[in-house]
């Protein structure tokens, strides 16, 4: 099998993002890794045979040990790393062919990236930029909302070193919103941050998915962030990295503090962490076989 083709992040023209359908139209996958593949030049196989749909709405969490390829995963799912084998499709589309309307995808890194020099306005506005938006009065408009979204009105003329930990990522998380996507990637994005900081993140990241009908994938390292978060949890185990357990999360929506002590979410926990006991130890059985 032939790698797959990566495009540019971004892929499709502007749009507004839209609320996911319902009935049969909101369960069409956004997008589907098949077999994918991932091998270095050094021989480190990074992912072997991963398979995973993400349907229109959900909010998906990858969880896994270090070293299992969630960062990796998530990266080739954006475009922005190669298969070595397996195919990778947006929107039932292949990498290349999608430029329909509400079909857009946007990625927050693990660390706030913002430019230190310039205010946090012109961070915001990096996307635009180099769509060739320029300073129209619609691209302000973007801007406008899209801090407003994040809570940082009044805050577009401060520099990054001015902002908090928190503050820096809402920035971030601004500037992936800007562009309107359909499709938002997370790399473990609040891990740096404190509990309360992080709690904050969770419940303004929920009601921004569930407000603009985004769909999501977040990699985390956190049993309790993921099952605050998700619909579904993906389990992942190293060495190499591939996908050993899918558990829904069958709560509903919108979730409070309330979620947080339940009984209902220490269960969830409980069979999440078990999961990724096991898929902790099938990496450590896999190194003995390899020094026996």
């Amino acid at each position: 099998m032939t790698a797959s083709k990566v495009m540019p992040l971004n892929p499709a023209p502007e749009t507004e993002a839209t609320a996911p359908e319902s009935g049969a139209a909101a369960s069409r996958p956004v997008l589907q890794v098949d077999g994918v593949n991932k091998i270095y030049g050094n021989g480190t196989v990074a992912l072997k045979g991963a398979d995973l749909t993400v349907k229109e709405g959900e909010f998906v969490s990858l969880l896994g040990p270090s070293g299992c390829g969630k960062s990796t995963l998530l990266r080739i799912m954006a475009g922005l790393g190669e298969v070595t084998s397996g195919t990778v499709k947006w929107w039932e589309q292949d990498y290349g062919v999608v430029g329909s309307k509400g079909r857009k995808l946007a990625f927050v890194f693990q660390n706030a990236t913002l430019m230190p020099w310039a205010r946090v306005r012109k961070n915001v506005r990096l996307p635009l930029d180099l769509e060739h938006a320029g300073k129209s009065p619609e691209a302000e408009r973007k801007i406008d909302d899209a801090l407003g979204m994040v809570g940082l009105q009044g805050f577009d003329n401060s520099f990054p070193r001015e902002l908090s930990g928190g503050m820096q990522m809402r920035a971030s998380i601004a500037r992936a919103m800007v562009t309107e996507p359909n499709l938002l990637l997370m790399d473990e994005p609040f891990g740096a941050l404190d509990e309360m900081t992080r709690n904050k993140l969770n419940d303004d990241v929920l009601k921004l998915w569930k407000d603009n009908g985004w769909t999501i994938v977040f990699v985390t390292h956190s049993v309790y962030e993921a099952v605050y978060l998700s619909n579904r949890v993906v389990v992942m185990a190293a060495r190499p990295g591939r996908i050993v357990d899918d558990i829904t999360i069958d709560e509903p929506y919108p979730r409070s503090p309330d979620f947080r002590v339940s009984t209902e979410f220490a269960g969830y926990c409980r069979q999440v962490s078990q999961a990724l006991e096991r898929a902790s130890a099938m990496g450590e059985d896999r190194d003995e076989e390899s020094q026996s």
